[in-house]
């Protein structure tokens, strides 16, 4: 009986032990965004080449309604910067400043300058974070133009934390047809392990309060660098031509008055044809939308009004289709339009032969043709039949 009287005393010690490496949450410091750069100020070993710039939260300052800043009193938030040759480094520099340890369990954005996108350094930068225990596959990707600490800096009006504000605008792109779909560490991830490129949200700030979403960086899939940013324009005519359009408005002209169309549901199939050695891609483009806006006297029921405003519709997204094209095809030469899986499938054979030349050395996708056909439908269900009386 005493046997088991000890044998449960040590049972009750073992479960109700604390861990041994716990760390209280009043000590933790929890950083929601970086943005990392290339040391400019750099001169010697000891500086380090990288610059990370970490946003920790200050929980006071959230609860007492901080706007935001750069860590003085009643602030939400704190930017601390520090250098290193490794992320690591860089990280545990930090030690030396704060009295809270990072933590990265909550890190929401990760944004990466135009310089690192474009230097060897970019698979290396990313590799701390996806190795890092603590870290999410789910933490969001941008690259900047500009310098990602900078981006970091912000004091948006309806938001505490910088990194909240841009995480929120990133997921706007069911309504924008100008951005492509926030971009998840954990599909970089899987991005840096193939030979497919691909492409990350560009951001960009406006100024002291606000940043814009818009816009693609275009990465190579063999180099895993950045080969350059594609506009605005341009970038919606990528997101027609990969189906990746969850909706958003397009502005046609119809004798020389501006009609919206919403885009309810676009449909994209590719095809690809190979024929005597040449490469043929079919794009066949279906649309379904709604008038929302017109500056045009409109009437639903006539179906001469209809075929112009599909007309112009279809129109509008070839001068998209088009764009894009000529900038993904002709000038930066890589296929994030993904018709090398397209390709792949249906010659399998093929593109053995091709697969180390797709949008490298001989480039087999900037010589191939890009057919696009578009079918644009407006939808009467939900509109009124008439914005003005007939003169």
């Amino acid at each position: 009986m005493r046997n088991w009287k000890l044998i449960i005393l040590v049972f009750c010690l073992m479960i109700t032990s604390g861990c041994w490496d716990s760390i209280e949450l009043e000590e933790r410091g929890f950083v929601i965004g970086v943005g990392i750069d290339l040391n400019e100020e750099s001169s010697d070993d000891d500086e380090g080449a990288l610059s990370l710039s970490q946003q920790f939260v200050i929980p006071t300052g959230s609860s007492q309604g901080g706007s935001g800043g750069e860590g003085g009193s009643g602030d939400a938030f704190q930017n601390i910067v520090s250098s290193g040759n490794t992320i690591f480094e860089t990280v545990r520099r930090v030690a030396a400043r704060t009295n809270r340890s990072p933590f990265y369990e909550h890190i929401k954005l990760i944004v990466i300058s135009e310089e690192i996108a474009k230097s060897t350094h970019f698979p290396d930068v990313l590799d701390y974070f996806l190795r890092y225990p603590e870290m999410r596959r789910g933490t969001q990707v941008m690259v900047t133009p500009e310098k990602a600490g900078d981006i970091l800096g912000i004091s948006p009006k309806n938001e505490k934390l910088p990194a909240m504000y841009i995480k929120s605008i990133s997921k706007n792109n069911y309504k924008n047809a100008r951005m492509v779909p926030p971009t998840r560490i954990g599909k970089i991830h899987e991005n840096l392990l193939g030979y497919e490129s691909y492409m990350i949200q560009m951001i960009v700030k406006l100024n002291s309060e606000e940043v814009k979403i818009a816009g693609q960086a275009v990465f190579n899939g063999y180099t895993d660098k950045l080969v350059g940013f594609i506009e605005e324009d341009a970038t919606e005519g990528v997101n027609f031509i990969t189906g990746q359009l969850k909706g958003g408005l397009l502005e046609a002209k119809v004798k020389d008055e501006i009609v919206v169309y919403e885009m309810d549901k676009v449909k994209t199939n590719i095809e690809p044809i190979y024929e005597k050695g040449k490469i043929k891609f079919k794009v066949d483009i279906q649309t379904t939308g709604t008038i929302p806006e017109s500056y045009k006297s409109f009437d639903l029921l006539d179906e001469e009004e209809i075929h112009q405003t599909e007309k112009a519709v279809k129109e509008k997204i070839y001068e998209f289709t088009d764009l894009a094209i000529s900038r993904v095809r002709d000038e930066l030469k890589t296929d994030i339009f993904e018709f090398s899986k397209k390709f792949k499938t249906k010659y399998p054979n093929e593109w053995e032969q091709m697969k180390n030349d797709w949008d490298i050395g001989e480039n087999y996708f900037r010589q191939s043709e890009i057919e696009v056909n578009v079918n644009a439908v407006v939808d009467r269900s939900g509109t009124i039949i008439r914005s003005t009386l007939e003169e």
